[in-house]
């Protein structure tokens, strides 16, 4: 392990496998200098970062002189986390690490009862506004408000790449790109540093689903399947916005995902955690492991674990290391290299000294909230526009809010990503906001949920045994079936007979796991509650009035199972408050539950259904998409204009409102491939649980890779599969004209690099911005390469009539790639073209470029990659 030097800066290259340098400063060094210059006034002690007790205790303490004065009972107390706490030394003045969850805001309510807190677009939508400098001030205002609640780390952001769009937390993700999830990793780690607030990134790595097939250990998130995959995949893909938030953002901790990497579980995986993060990154913070997810203690502690995270006591650190010291199986010297690392993220934020750095802690300002409304309003993706948006509110005298649940956004799925917000601006709030007092906003829900009435009643059959074997310990008839008891198994048969004709939602609540078939058809699936309580799992069918249908219930697993359909009343009621408005708005939404990933690619319930009725009814509908990931649209082509809100955060219904009659002008892009169908996403097999595919959700619970480096977009090109909205895709209500893209040289090497140039005139009439990606391609690669892959951003603000220059530097780091052979970082020389476009599918103009292995004037160095 890499030895702590006692400068607070250090200007240093930290070697790697293969004896080049990871060039640059250390996340060290970078920390270090933050602290020393990139500070606002400092905030007061707080209860988790004031210094008390022994005397003796320095105002800047040393690290390693309070190891040394540590017993060796002490030091233990703080290799675990109990409920987010790691444990202070009073004795010495240490304070302990107050933790909160907060990928969307500070969870302040896990330790302070009722505690409300400003609640930010969730991570995806923060990926969709391509905007880093806006991520680094919602870090820096997330800070402020964990600082207000006496907290000194916060559990988040989450980096994880979107591989697959049913993973239940993808919302979670910056999206499917390394390098946009790089940039912006950076960026939010730096404002939440800066701040004084140590940024935990999770989860350390290839947390890409969290449900699993076969026996594999599984339960809401904790999925510990085993992920097959390459090391270039690793390096090139899963790996790079980790490296970013450590090496230029400065994180202070790194959490550990439950899966396991070819076959080592996350939090003892020695290459990942000690060779690569602490050897070749420098990082010098602590590895702390998520709930449940440590399976060792002495392996743990050997390979880079330093906290176990426990919801009361450790079960493999804590006082198990004692005894393995004291028993001679472990070195002292591994436990004091755990507690030195939390005792420097601490006085990287000036814990240790009581002198937090950062401006004053803060919280539910109207500056953070305008940052909210900031961010949801360039989160936003307006995905497709024939002119419908934005509405001209002087014609409207009537408008048509339907969808499931349309006063309401859908705003978490619970766990770690629910924030107890100050405030929630609702869809018809927003739109009251932007509309004259005289404009009607009628409003429709859809779900008209009820309980099923069999014909003749259910008949059921209870077993003590999970696989309903054996003799049935209770049979009987019900007419509906809403069960509370306690039986391991049970079964339900009947028949229905339906008053009305359509698609009808079909859902079933499940404490175990379960299903639904109707005429032997399964049509929905559930896998049980989690600690959340029971799952309801949601999907349609189609039947026709005056006809039989039967159906079957399996639950295993115990109560309560509840089964309920939606009729299609609600949308006939949709439809014709949509055929007497001038306009009509859908809002849809995922039912996603926390660590539950979704069975079907397809809207749930009956929400498909109820945008073709709608669309019938008045063909000026516009589609709001609220979810946090792509969805099936088979009605894309019908309607004129789709929206995709994500997660909006607490101001989502005032972004809204503006963003709908024009008060605001769409500017955001989509972070992920939006495909016609889930095959799309993976070259090799998928399928949706509980059923197993190769590429998802796995086989026997191993979950193959085999796409490499082909994720997201790069599949897509490489497979020439036409996405229904590609990455990087999203509308405006102006027009950018592109110029013609010019580099700063035609011939460079990879050390000088080259800068691309382009003029962007706003041809429209109305302010915008334009998020401008420029792409990469090797002509003639080494090895197998996507066609291209982004490699840089610049977000332009644009007046009417007014032309803008982005300029974006191409670096060493842009060309290279992992190689195989040498297992190391490579660049080859050759001809690349720079593509530069509005999204990974509208190039606008190409430019060649030579890229030399030899400097200029004969000079020859290695070329090999950082």
């Amino acid at each position: 392990m890499r030895e702590r030097q006692p400068s607070d800066i250090e200007e240093a290259s930290v070697s790697n496998h293969s004896g080049t340098s990871d060039t640059g400063q250390t996340a060290t060094s970078r920390r270090g200098l933050m602290k020393l210059i990139g500070t606002a006034s400092a905030a007061a002690a707080l209860g988790s970062g004031a210094v008390s007790g022994d005397s003796d205790t320095t105002p800047d303490p040393d690290v390693d002189e309070l190891v040394e004065r540590m017993t060796l009972e002490e030091k233990v107390s703080r290799t675990y986390a109990a409920d987010r706490y790691i444990q202070g030394i009073d004795r010495l003045g240490v304070p302990g690490i107050r933790n909160v969850n907060g990928p969307a805001g500070a969870s302040l309510a896990d330790f302070i009862d009722g505690a409300e807190t400003t609640e930010f677009p969730h991570t995806i939508a923060a990926a969709a506004t391509f905007n880093p400098e806006l991520i680094n001030e919602q870090g820096r205002a997330i800070a402020r408000e964990a600082k207000d609640g006496g907290a000194s780390g916060l559990f988040g952001q989450s980096i994880d790449i979107t591989r697959i769009p049913l993973h239940s937390r993808s919302g979670e993700s910056f999206g499917e790109d390394p390098y946009l999830a790089s940039a912006l990793t950076k960026s939010i780690t730096d404002g939440l540093q800066s701040e004084g607030v140590i940024a935990t990134l999770k989860h350390y790595c290839a947390y890409n689903q969290t449900r699993t097939t076969g026996d594999v250990e599984d339960y809401y998130s904790t999925s510990e399947h085993n992920v097959v995959v390459s090391e270039r995949a690793l390096r090139e893909i899963y790996l790079p916005p980790f490296r970013a938030g450590v090496v230029e953002g400065g994180a202070g901790a790194i959490m550990t995902a439950y899966n396991r990497i070819n076959g080592t579980y996350a939090a003892e995986h020695e290459d990942l955690l000690d060779d690569i993060l602490k050897g070749e990154w420098g990082f010098d913070g602590y590895v702390i492991s998520d709930y449940g997810g440590t399976h060792s203690g002495v392996r743990s502690a050997v390979n880079g674990l330093d906290v176990e995270l426990v919801g009361d006591e450790p079960e493999y650190l804590g006082e198990n290391l004692r005894e393995a010291v004291e028993n001679d199986d472990l070195r002292e010297g591994v436990v004091d290299e755990m507690v030195a690392r939390t005792l420097r993220s601490q006085k990287e934020i000036g814990a240790l000294s009581g002198d937090r750095i950062g401006s004053e802690p803060a919280r539910n300002t109207e500056g953070h909230f305008a940052i909210a409304e900031q961010m949801a309003r360039e989160g936003t993706v307006l995905l497709k526009n024939d002119g419908l948006l934005p509405l001209d509110t002087g014609e409207i005298d009537e408008i048509a809010l339907v969808g499931p649940a349309p006063t309401e956004f859908k705003e978490d799925i619970g766990g770690s990503d629910g924030i107890n917000e100050s405030r929630r601006i609702s869809p018809v709030e927003g739109l009251e906001a932007v509309t004259d007092d005289d404009t009607a906003i009628t409003t429709v829900s859809s779900d008209r949920t009820e309980l099923v009435t069999a014909d003749d009643g259910f008949s059921y059959e209870s077993y003590d045994e999970a696989d309903f074997s054996g003799e049935p310990i209770e049979t009987g008839t019900v007419s509906e079936i809403d069960y509370e008891g306690d039986a391991i198994s049970i079964t339900w048969t009947g028949e229905i007979t339906p008053s009305t004709t359509g698609a009808h939602g079909i859902s079933l609540t499940s404490g175990g796991s379960g299903t639904v078939s109707v005429d032997g058809e399964r049509v929905v699936y559930t896998e049980g509650g989690g600690f959340g309580g029971p799952d309801t799992e949601v999907s349609s069918v189609s039947l026709t009035a005056g006809e039989s249908y039967e159906i079957a219930v399996e639950v295993s697993g115990g109560g309560p199972v509840r089964l309920e359909w939606n009729p299609p009343t609600g949308i006939r009621e949709a439809a014709e408050a949509a055929a007497n408005a001038d306009i009509a708005v859908v809002l849809t939404r995922t039912y996603t539950d926390y660590g539950d990933d979704r069975k079907q690619y397809a809207l749930p319930d009956n929400q498909d259904a109820l945008i073709e009725s709608v669309i019938e009814s008045n063909d000026d509908t516009a589609v709001l998409v609220n979810a946090t990931s792509a969805v099936a649209m088979p009605w894309v082509n019908d309607v004129p204009a789709i929206m995709q809100l994500w997660f909006p955060g607490q101001e989502g219904g005032r972004a809204l409102g503006d963003l709908l009659v024009g008060n605001a002008n769409p500017s955001g892009k989509a972070p992920v491939t939006f495909a016609e169908s889930v095959e799309d996403y993976l070259p090799q097999e998928v399928d949706t649980l509980p059923d197993s595919a190769r590429g998802y959700p796995g086989v026997e619970g191993n979950v193959y890779y085999d796409e490499d480096v082909f994720v997201g977009y790069r599949h897509f090109d490489e497979a020439d599969i036409e996405p229904m909205f590609p990455f990087g895709h999203g509308e405006s209500y102006t027009t950018f004209e592109y110029g013609r893209v010019k580099l700063s040289k035609a011939s460079t090497t990879p050390e000088e690099g080259v800068t691309v140039s382009v003029e962007v005139t706003n041809t429209g009439e109305t302010d915008g911005a334009e998020a401008v990606q420029v792409y990469l391609s090797d002509v003639d690669p080494a090895i197998e390469r996507p066609p291209k892959e982004l490699k840089g951003v610049e977000k332009l603000e644009i007046s009417a009539g007014e032309t803008k220059t982005a300029k974006i530097d191409l670096k060493e780091e842009s060309f290279r790639y992992w190689s195989p052979d040498e297992s190391d970082w490579a660049v080859t020389g050759g001809e690349y073209v720079v593509q530069v476009g509005s999204s990974s599918r509208d190039i606008r103009e190409k430019r060649t470029l030579r890229l030399r292995e030899d400097p200029p004037h004969g000079n020859r160095s290695e070329s090999s990659g950082s």
